[in-house]
């Protein structure tokens, strides 16, 4: 788990096992394109573009709508049997101190920061939406999300390594 999908959760007030199959990827989609443009993320600019939706148990984010310019398009719509494929998450790796919410709590409501259209880093963001679906190794490298980036030079221009060492 990131320090951005930890903050994420930990300011909506939701624990990472009350997320549905949908919704970490919208996270990491938003992160991505965050760092393809240069812009590091916060809560604060995801929750301009999301809001927490509940069903069946579950939490996920779903695009605002009304005067908002998505970042993303064509969501996915479902993940067919992603109950079955659920994993247990031993405590000791996730980095923050969350909290499971209850259901009588309710849907958390966050409202978003003021002046977000006239920032350099909305317009940035909602430039172009693309498609949330599986990311090419070379795209993540792209961004500094990819496990296999390594510094080529202090100008900090990413390059695809092996083993360690840049290729």
């Amino acid at each position: 788990m990131t320090k951005f999908t930890a903050e994420v959760l930990t300011n909506y007030g939701l624990h990472i096992s009350q997320i549905n199959a949908l919704g970490l990827p919208r996270v990491i989609h938003f992160k991505f394109i965050c760092r393809a443009n240069r812009i590091e993320p916060t809560f604060e600019m995801f929750n301009v573009f999301y809001r927490v939706t509940y069903t069946s148990g579950f939490y996920s984010f779903n695009s605002r709508t009304g005067n908002f310019i998505p970042c993303s398009s064509n969501p996915p719509k479902s993940l067919h049997d992603w109950k079955h494929k659920f994993f247990y998450i031993r405590r000791g790796v996730i980095p923050v101190d969350m909290r499971y919410r209850a259901k009588n709590e309710g849907i958390p409501k966050v409202s978003v920061i003021a002046g977000f259209a006239q920032q350099a880093w909305y317009k940035k963001v909602t430039e172009k939406a693309t498609s949330i679906s599986q990311l090419d190794e070379m795209a993540l490298v792209g961004a500094r999300m990819s496990l296999l980036w390594a510094l080529k030079n202090p100008l900090g221009v990413p390059v695809y390594g092996y083993g360690g060492k840049p290729c």
